[in-house]
């Protein structure tokens, strides 16, 4: 039999791999994420790249689009195209930054990283809680890819695309479920799940994909759909980005909202309220029969000596009607209390998280199946009360983000995300300001670390979701993907057999 392109393309990727495994001496996927302790400021890394030859990176220019940009250390838009949005990870300096411009400049960078042994990372929206959309190699950045196009009822996305592009393209009333941050890449929320304000009523984000294209390891563009490799169609949902391929593109079956109208509350109580607070949204939720009603209940320590738990969210319909299921809890006299009736686009603005400063972070996370105790809510409300926010004012938090509804109506073997009868999931982090001294940054993580113990006590779990990575986790395989996992090592085994694509978590990275 005649061997296939794709065979003596992957052949060659599996050599490139190895040599720079060898030529680096980390092992498996080392140059992905350097780590330092506690993330914090170090001195600058070797780049992955510097024993590239001038002229690969020359070729490398000649090969890409018009278009596209190659940025190397020292020109002068570097820096800012180099740092990821977690500052953690500032440090982490890529020996290139590509700005793809089409697909094709995506298919030239994996062929070119995989020829001369570059170790290099996708990059959509750069907003990975560990640092993966950062390397010390290649940078392949999509943001570019962003045209956001209705083909009837679908919306069809380019790799790049953000949810604010999702949100400027509203002239088509057409919706998918997306997230709260504008600047956070579609790519990176939908192949780890996806929440967002509306997971209740039309399922995750991983929920209402139809399509993706995909750049392989081996160099080829592909169409990953129910009837054409399907495989690695179930992975795109659920198994997290930078596993299988660069998916350049989405396609996402949509729904019409241009007569829907949602109710957007915003409301703050004093920490003592808690357990009455958690209890009457338990009611509020179990009577939502039609998934109309979606939720996140935040306790935070804002590093400045106030606390606060916040309930926020909307419901699909009137407000006089909300105004009603919300009694009770307008009866613990919240010290902020904002509900108002829009039209649905409206309703999703005042959702959006409003842009800041970027700063350093860190998150773990749970998902339980079961629904907290009042003696859990009270000891997360003492938790948050005893914060140590350190000289540099840190922020810790813990949110708690409502599932079930539409999200729950997969089987948890349906797509890659496994998390199908959770009740909600569980974000306990930290976020602090670029400059804060390691020992204070390990103070942190080690109050954050402290938190997650007691819940996954409380709530019986160590099950953690994909999209808030934690690099420090242990068995994260079965913790992200429970018993998918496997399956998942099935398709990269299938797709990138030389796991051309890998970083510290990666689908069949070798267990330690």
């Amino acid at each position: 039999m005649e061997t296939s392109r794709r065979e003596v393309l992957r052949t060659g990727a599996a050599v490139a791999v190895a040599g720079s495994v060898i030529g680096l001496g980390g092992g498996w996927g080392a140059a992905a994420a350097v780590r330092t302790p506690a993330g914090a400021a170090a001195a600058r890394p070797p780049f992955a790249g510097e024993g590239v030859e001038p002229a690969a990176w020359r070729e490398l220019r000649r090969r890409l689009s018009p278009a596209a940009g190659l940025y190397r250390p020292g020109s002068a838009e570097y820096g800012a195209r180099a740092t990821p949005d977690n500052q953690r990870y500032a440090f982490v300096r890529p020996t290139g930054v590509l700005a793809c411009a089409t697909e094709s400049d995506v298919v030239t960078a994996v062929r070119w990283c995989a020829e001369h042994g570059v170790p290099f990372a996708p990059r959509s929206g750069g907003h990975n809680y560990a640092g993966y959309s950062t390397t010390s190699g290649l940078v392949i950045g999509l943001r570019a890819l962003k045209d956001v196009v209705p083909q009837g009822h679908r919306l069809s996305l380019g790799g790049g695309a953000t949810n604010s592009d999702v949100y400027k393209a509203r002239a088509a009333n057409l919706y998918f479920p997306g997230g709260r941050c504008p600047e956070v890449g579609v790519a990176g929320l939908t192949l780890g799940g996806g929440l967002g304000f509306n997971d209740r009523k039309w399922g995750l984000t991983c929920d209402r994909l139809t399509e993706t294209r995909v750049v392989l390891a081996d160099g080829t563009l592909v169409r990953a759909s129910d009837n054409e490799n399907a495989d690695l169609f179930w992975a795109c949902r659920g198994g997290a980005g930078g596993n299988f391929g660069i998916n350049t593109g989405f396609v996402f079956d949509a729904v019409p909202v241009a007569r829907l109208r949602a109710t957007v509350f915003d409301l703050t109580f004093a920490l003592d309220a808690g357990v009455q607070v958690m209890e009457d949204l338990r009611h509020i939720l179990d009577a939502d029969r039609d998934n109309d009603f979606d939720v996140r209940i935040g306790f935070k320590h804002a590093g400045d000596g106030t606390t606060s738990l916040w309930v926020l969210g909307q419901r699909l319909g009137d407000e006089n009607a909300l105004r009603r299921l919300f009694t009770p809890l307008l009866q613990l006299r919240p010290t902020r209390a904002f509900m108002e009736e829009r039209g649905f686009w409206h309703a999703q603005d005042y959702l959006m998280e409003p842009l800041g400063a970027k700063e350093a972070y860190a998150s773990k996370s749970l998902v339980p199946d079961q629904w907290p105790t009042p003696d859990t809510v009270a000891a997360v409300a003492e938790w948050t009360r005893g914060w140590q926010p350190g000289p540099g004012r840190a922020t810790g938090y813990i949110t708690l983000f409502a599932m079930g509804g539409d999200s729950a109506a997969h089987r948890p073997d349906e797509t890659a995300y496994p998390h199908r009868r959770a009740t909600f999931v569980i974000d306990i982090g930290t976020h602090w300001k670029p400059g804060v001294p390691p020992g204070e940054v390990r103070a942190l993580l080690e109050r954050t670390r402290a938190a997650h113990h007691m819940l996954c006590r409380r709530l019986s779990t160590r099950a953690a979701y994909v999209n808030f990575p934690d690099p420090d986790l242990r068995d994260w395989q079965h913790a992200y993907y429970g018993a998918n996992y496997d399956r998942l090592v099935a398709v990269k085994r299938r797709y990138d057999p030389a796991g051309l694509f890998h970083y510290q978590q990666a689908i069949g990275r070798p267990r330690v």
